[in-house]
Order: structure tokens, then sequence, then C-alpha cells
């Protein structure tokens, strides 16, 4: 990260010629180790920041508090709309208060990193030209995360969580735990938690540390964005429905078609 003045110099630069880095007998200081311990106070306040501006605790789930956590966590507030933070804040919560109800272990580094990144995809800089958002979001969570130091194995449970978050359940129950948790937490924050798996009193907790901002609305309107910007996008996928009413004349290729069009005699 590069700090820049007008007139082209670096902050690093300017401190190494001003008389006050240096006394009648102090050596200057070197511009390297200027740099070095710039980038070091800088990320260390950012992630103080992520740190305090998240609870440690909401409805008694213990929000984990590692640098990969908290890197996330920043990466998702600098990127997202408030509503969509709060919203895969609120996936975390409410996936963990699912997991305990189904008396299952987690990993919660890993299900906070998916959790927390799990609609990136829905953003337009996360966008590829055709893909799903699930995968979008998928690749990038994957990626972030082994940028971030993660191992390869975390790294994959991340991508598998992301892009199975609104999966058929059938299929998400053979995943890891992770998986299970974003995909119970994000379908409770967007339909309502099982009246079962979680009492009024803690659902409102959660819902008062990470507020709901007119969410409905604004998802929607995110989705619909979405669905007309890459309307084949989401076949055979949760969405596939509504990109359908948002944009139907896209879809005028049929299955039959295109299994007639196969290059086979029969």
């Amino acid at each position: 990260m590069t700090i820049r003045h007008t007139s082209g110099r670096t902050a690093a630069t300017d401190l190494a010629s001003c008389p006050c880095a240096r006394g009648n007998d102090v050596p200057l200081v070197p511009r390297r180790a200027l740099i070095g311990a710039m980038i070091a106070l800088l990320c260390v306040s950012r992630l103080g920041r992520a740190s305090s501006e998240l609870p440690s605790q909401v409805a008694g789930i213990t929000l984990p508090r590692s640098p990969l956590a908290l890197k996330a966590a920043q990466f998702a507030r600098e990127n997202y709309p408030t509503f969509l933070f709060n919203h895969c804040m609120r996936t975390y919560l409410f996936g963990a208060v699912a997991i305990q109800h189904h008396r299952s272990s987690y990993d919660a580094d890993n299900a906070f990193v998916a959790a927390s990144l799990h609609d990136l995809g829905l953003l337009r800089a996360f966008a590829t030209e055709q893909g799903a958002f699930e995968i979008d979001g998928a690749d990038r969570a994957e990626g972030f995360a082994r940028e971030s130091g993660a191992s390869a194995q975390s790294s994959q449970d991340i991508w598998h969580a992301v892009a199975l978050h609104d999966a058929r359940f059938a299929l998400v129950e053979h995943e890891r735990s992770t998986a299970m948790l974003v995909a119970l937490g994000a379908g409770s924050d967007v339909f309502g938690p099982d009246a079962d798996m979680i009492d009024p009193a803690r659902s409102a907790e959660i819902v008062a540390a990470f507020p709901r901002l007119a969410f409905k609305k604004q998802f929607t309107e995110l989705l619909v964005d979405h669905c007309r910007r890459k309307p084949l996008s989401q076949r055979g996928t949760w969405l596939e429905g509504l990109c359908r009413d948002t944009s139907p004349s896209a879809w005028t290729a049929k299955l039959v078609d295109a299994i007639a069009a196969a290059p086979f005699a029969e």
C-alpha cells in the first residue's frame, strides 16, 4: 500500500528528509525501515479497528478473533453495503445456533470467513461475465483465504461452503459442518429460522447486534440486478426462477432442443 502525495514523493521520503527524523547525533533512519514500520502500524491499526467494531459475543455465540477472521470481517466491511455486511454477520450467528441445535461441531474460523464472504459474487466488482454468483463468490473467498495464509484444506472448505450455501440441503448435509453452518445461517436470515432452533429473544439479540436495514427490499433489488446483468448464469440454482421472471426473453433455449442437437445419430 503506497501513501501518495501530489508532489509524487512518498511519506517515507518526506520523513527521511525531515530534520525531525534525526538529531545532531542520531543517524538518518533508513527509508526501508520507515516504510516497513508504517505498513506494520497500518496493519495493526486496521486489525484493531476490525476487532473493536465486532462484538465479542452475540446470543451466546462467540465471534472468532483470529487474524484470518478479523481480516475477513474487514474485507467484507470494506466491500459490502452495510445491509449486506450485517446479513453476513447474522448468517454466521444463525448458522452457529443451528449447528449447536443439531449438536454438531464446526471450525469457527472457516465458518466465519465463509459466512462473511458468501455473497461477494452478487457484487459487480467480483462477478465474472457468465458465472453463477455462488461460484464467483466461492472463487474469490478461496483466493482470499489462500492469500491470507489459510491452508489448502481450509481454503477448499471455505470454497465449498460459499458455493453450496443455497444448494439443496441433501447435498449440503454431506459436506463438512462449515457448509452446513453457512447454508442454515443464510437460509435462516432470508426466510426466517426454524421455531424449534432458536427462541424469539435470542433471534432478536442477533438482529439488534446487526440490524436488518431494510434487508428484504435491498437484498431483493440486489438479486434482481444480478439477474438482469447475467440472466442465464443461474441455471439449476436457487435464483433460476427469479432470473426467468426478471429477463424472460433471455430464456429461449430449451432442454429438449439441446439434447436433439447433440452430434450423434441417435
